[in-house]
């Protein structure tokens, strides 16, 4: 494993130990969007480990589909897990009219550990 794919996978970690944070805050919104980040990053991990390179959001999500979800070496609903992730983060993000309420970031974090905890067995830390 490389240094890239550990130092991606620890600020995954590092991300969603923030969320939980900001959830406990009152902050669900920006929990929200550190979750997803948590998610993104791990994906760039486990791609990273395998010699995919990519940049955008979009294409780790791609990316994640194709050489995992599709193949069954990735439960398809982790793919799922990080796309509706990228669309709640959007709406946190840029979206002035709707807020994330507590219950949907509390939700997004399990789905967060499980993401992260997956990725992580397939890397091979776990």
């Amino acid at each position: 494993m490389t240094e890239e794919v550990k130092k991606l996978m620890k600020k995954a970690d590092h991300a969603l130990e923030v969320a939980e944070k900001l959830l406990e805050d009152g902050y669900p919104s920006d929990a929200a969007s550190k979750i997803y980040y948590s998610m993104f990053y791990a994906t760039q991990s486990l791609l990273k480990a395998e010699g995919i390179d990519v940049v955008k959001h979009s294409a780790a999500e791609s990316a994640l589909g194709y050489y995992f979800a599709k193949t069954g070496r990735l439960d398809p609903k982790y793919h799922r897990m990080l796309i509706d992730a990228r669309k709640i983060r959007e709406i946190s993000d840029y979206d002035i009219d709707e807020e994330i309420v507590e219950p949907v970031a509390s939700l997004k974090i399990e789905e967060g550990k499980a993401f992260l905890f997956a990725i992580k067995k397939l890397i091979g830390i776990l």
